[in-house]
């Protein structure tokens, strides 16, 4: 009678703990793909989707996004590299109308390589800024700024990283180069710095 009364005791606490330990009552942390992460924020979520998002659109994800998932939004794009090869247009490249006024290295940040030469070119009438040997960690949505010591809140969006690879040009227009003199790769989703060079 007391082993019956004893089992019916154990089998009842295995059963009780069984059910407090399943998965409704604490948190599990699930090692899932990058696709599924984002089709659980959005339904039929994608990178490219997001990289291809107006800017409003995309923050309202970004602050629903774990930093997991951010994580690994930043992973896949590093695996993702993109190449570009630029020459300076022919007819405005002539040997004697070149002139480069300024230059700097690229250096990494935060984590993130960057590499290559940065370059001020003026040819007749045009400036541009030109990178050579470029190489950076590609990521979401970077984004070229020229700034005043290297902080994009006091600089001027040039336009999308055409390539985190190769040889690339970017026209600057009405641009103090006395005052604007660091460029910076930028990644504009997650508020992210991925390179810079400060230009003499």
């Amino acid at each position: 009678m007391n082993k019956g009364i004893l089992t019916a005791i154990i089998v009842g606490v295995i059963a009780v703990g069984g059910f407090l330990a399943s998965p409704l009552f604490y948190k599990t942390e699930v090692d899932e793909p990058l696709p599924v992460a984002l089709n659980n924020i959005e339904e039929g979520l994608t990178l490219e989707k997001f990289s291809v998002m107006d800017e409003q659109q995309r923050q309202t994800l970004v602050e629903k996004m774990p930093q997991k998932v951010k994580d690994m939004i930043m992973k896949e794009s590093a695996s993702l590299p993109t190449t570009v090869s630029e020459e300076l247009d022919k007819d405005s490249s002539r040997e004697n109308s070149v002139v480069i006024t300024k230059t700097g290295e690229f250096e990494g940040l935060a984590g993130h390589k960057a590499e290559g030469i940065a370059k001020i070119i003026q040819t007749n009438d045009m400036t541009f800024l030109r990178f050579e040997n470029f190489e950076v960690t590609n990521g979401p949505d970077l984004r070229v700024y020229i700034t005043a010591g290297g902080d994009v809140h006091q600089g001027i969006q040039l336009e999308k990283l055409k390539g985190s690879r190769g040889d690339q040009n970017y026209l600057l227009e009405n641009i103090d180069l006395g005052v604007y003199d660091t460029v910076v790769i930028y990644c504009q989703p997650f508020g992210v710095y991925f390179g810079q060079a400060s230009l003499e």
